[in-house]
């Protein structure tokens, strides 16, 4: 009897739209000489560049996406709830950063890096810090600091490692590969002699045999 109601109703459904529905919301909004906009009394930082400027932001109950004048990504946020009045997304600052890589420490950027890329940026040298923050550009745009952390630990057991080392080891990482441990093979090397300097086994050849001498 169910069934057959169901089969009735069912006749009667309106069709469903061919577009899904955004539950989100529009606002046009004026960047901050920080670069931050507010929504509700929260902060989300833009770019660089957008100091001053006007950008839209749209706002879900779970994202908070900035988008230029031409309704591009700027960055993305996942939405603030709670006592928590600010996010930052460094992704875009770093390649803006990597052009004066000794005013790396002075920035508040330096203050929230991981502990193993403040220990590696302490020992760079100014290119290599450079190509660090260039290369964090790039991870950090779809991934947070977990993984570069954990390339740059396994990347860092041996020595200082290349930025072209750590992002090898990223993207194994990355790909479900890990990284591959060095064979070691035992080696057997025959002992030799210590090798002699001067001429002096030059006059044992010249010495005469003492069994023909007897003779």
């Amino acid at each position: 009897m169910i069934a057959k109601l169901y089969l009735e109703d069912k006749n009667h459904f309106l069709q469903l739209p061919g577009k899904a529905f955004e539950c989100v919301r529009y606002e046009q909004l004026r960047a901050n000489k920080y670069r931050f906009v507010r929504v509700d009394t929260m902060q989300y930082s833009t770019s660089p560049r957008f100091a001053g400027e006007l950008v839209t932001a749209r706002i879900s109950f779970d994202t908070v996406t900035i988008l230029n004048e031409k309704n591009e990504l700027i960055v993305q946020h996942p939405r603030l709830y709670g006592e928590e009045t600010k996010s930052m997304d460094w992704q875009p600052y770093l390649t803006l950063m990597a052009r004066r890589p000794t005013a790396l420490k002075y920035s508040t950027f330096y203050d929230q890096l991981p502990d193993e890329w403040k220990d590696f940026f302490e020992n760079c040298t100014s290119e290599e810090k450079r190509n660090g923050l260039q290369l964090l550009a790039v991870l950090l745009k779809d991934q947070d600091f977990h993984v570069s952390v954990e390339a740059l630990k396994l990347a860092s057991q041996h020595s200082h490692p290349s930025v072209e080392t750590i992002k090898h080891v990223y993207y194994q990482l990355l790909n479900g590969r890990g990284i591959r441990e060095t064979i070691s093979l035992s080696i057997n090397v025959p002992a030799t002699s210590p090798p002699t300097r001067g001429l002096a086994h030059y006059d044992q050849l010249m010495k005469p045999n003492s069994e023909e001498n007897d003779k």
